[in-house]
């Protein structure tokens, strides 16, 4: 079965640091991948250019059609504005999200202790940062990219998250 995403040769280079030399990879379906790395070591660059946000200065990402991609970005870009419900659930009624087992369980997993109809703005950093990955988690994805998905989280959270991921399809 081809990948759902395929990497080949792909190269980015600034003027003083090569960050990506060549590197080829493949994401099949079910793949669980960890990317370790120093700080500046490309781990960030490399999801983006996987996550269609970044392109390579040299090789090729492919990905299957109609592939739907969520990514957690190191960057907070959540509308300060909307509440944690709308940034997690959408416009969609309670009885309709609360029905899926899936999103309780991403809910009651991170933000349990959270306002639910509170303003993302007057959450803390780390209370965004749950948030936005709660977002992620609940959305209909084939790949899932997590750039640092537990700074800000406690133990509780991070063995949740190690659980969750380990569970999902």
């Amino acid at each position: 079965m081809p990948p759902l995403i395929g990497g080949e040769a792909l190269s980015i280079a600034y003027p003083d640091k090569t960050i990506l030399d060549e590197v080829s990879l493949g994401l099949g379906d079910g793949d669980r991948i960890g990317v370790v790395g120093r700080n500046g070591d490309g781990k960030s660059t490399l999801m983006r250019v996987l996550a269609r946000k970044q392109q390579p200065d040299d090789g090729r990402v492919t990905w299957r059609r109609d592939l739907r991609i969520g990514i957690l970005d190191q960057a907070d870009v959540l509308d300060h504005d909307l509440t944690v419900a709308q940034v997690v659930v959408g416009d969609r009624p309670e009885h309709e999200w609360a029905g899926d087992a899936r999103i309780r369980d991403v809910v009651s997993g991170l933000l349990s202790d959270l306002p639910w109809e509170g303003r993302v703005g007057d959450l803390s950093g780390g209370q965004r940062r749950r948030t936005a990955l709660a977002q992620v988690l609940v959305g209909e994805h084939d790949v899932v990219f997590l750039d640092e998905p537990t700074n800000h989280l406690d133990i509780e959270g991070v063995t949740w998250l190690a659980q969750h991921v380990k569970a999902s399809p």
